[in-house]
C-alpha cells in the first residue's frame, strides 16, 4: 500500500481523526522514525490550535516520556448558543476575541464529541525534520499497531507556529513496504518539494492566557462522556 489520504483502514480511521485534519493527512504502511531512540522538544509541548474560518480544534501535546508525546486532538463543536457566526476564526485575534467573549461552553454551546488520540515523535532525514502521528486504539492485530502512520514535514517558522506538510505520494510508488525503504526515499529527497503536497496545516501555540477555553471543552468532554 503507498501513501494516501484515503487509507485502507477505511471509516474506522475516518471516524477517530479530528475531521477538520483528515483530508490534510497523508498515511504510510510503515511509521517513519524509531520512537525509542527520538527526543521530544519541549518548545512543542503544549496546546495549539488549528484555525481555518470554519472547523477548528485544539492539539494538547503532552510529553509521555522524554522521547515520545500523547497527542490529544480536540475537535470543536458548536451548539445554537456558540455565537461563533460573530466570529470567522480564521486567525489568532479572532480566536483571542471569541475567548474574550465569554463563549458558552457546553451542549448547547462549545463542546467537543468526541478526540483523537495519538503517539508521536520526531526523526531528523535529510537536514529536514519530520512528526510521525500513530493512532491509538485503532488497531486490528494483538500488536496494538495501527494499519497506518500519518507523517509530516515538521517546521516552526517561529516559537509559537507549527507548520506541518502532508507527504506526496508519487515518490513512494512501487517500492519495498519497509520502514527502511520509505526512509531512504524520505531522506535523498528531503530538500525536493516534489516529496511534499501543496496541503498544509497549521498550528497556533495557545496563550497561556486563552488556555481557559480548551480546559473548559476538555473539562465539558470528561463529564458527559
Amino acid at each position: 500500500m503507498k501513501p494516501n489520504t484515503r487509507s485502507a483502514s477505511g471509516a474506522l480511521l475516518m471516524l477517530m481523526i479530528v475531521p477538520v485534519i483528515v483530508g490534510l493527512l497523508a498515511c504510510m504502511p510503515v511509521p517513519i522514525g524509531d520512537p525509542e531512540r527520538s527526543r521530544i522538544d519541549p518548545a512543542i509541548t503544549g496546546v495549539w490550535v488549528l484555525l481555518d474560518g470554519t472547523d477548528s480544534s485544539f492539539f494538547a501535546f503532552e510529553p509521555y516520556d522524554k522521547r515520545t508525546w500523547l497527542l490529544t486532538g480536540v475537535p470543536i463543536d458548536a451548539g445554537d448558543e456558540a455565537a461563533l457566526d460573530d466570529f470567522e476564526l480564521e486567525n489568532y485575534s479572532d480566536l483571542a476575541d471569541f475567548i474574550d467573549a465569554g463563549p458558552v461552553v457546553g451542549r448547547d454551546g462549545l463542546t467537543a464529541g468526541k478526540i483523537a488520540n495519538y503517539k508521536v515523535w520526531r526523526t531528523k532525514l535529510g537536514g529536514e525534520w519530520f512528526m510521525t502521528w500513530e493512532p491509538k486504539t485503532v488497531f486490528d492485530n494483538e500488536s496494538f499497531l495501527p494499519e497506518v502512520w500519518f507523517v509530516f514535514r515538521l517546521e516552526r517558522p517561529d516559537e509559537d507556529t507549527l507548520v506541518l506538510t502532508m507527504l506526496d505520494d508519487d515518490l513512494f510508488d512501487g517500492i519495498e513496504e519497509t520502514r527502511r525503504a520509505y526512509e531512504g526515499v524520505i531522506k535523498r529527497h528531503a530538500g525536493n518539494e516534489a516529496l511534499y503536497s501543496e496541503e498544509v496545516a497549521r498550528l497556533r501555540r495557545v496563550q497561556p492566557e486563552h488556555l481557559v477555553l480548551f480546559r473548559r471543552i476538555a473539562a465539558d468532554v470528561l463529564e458527559t462522556d
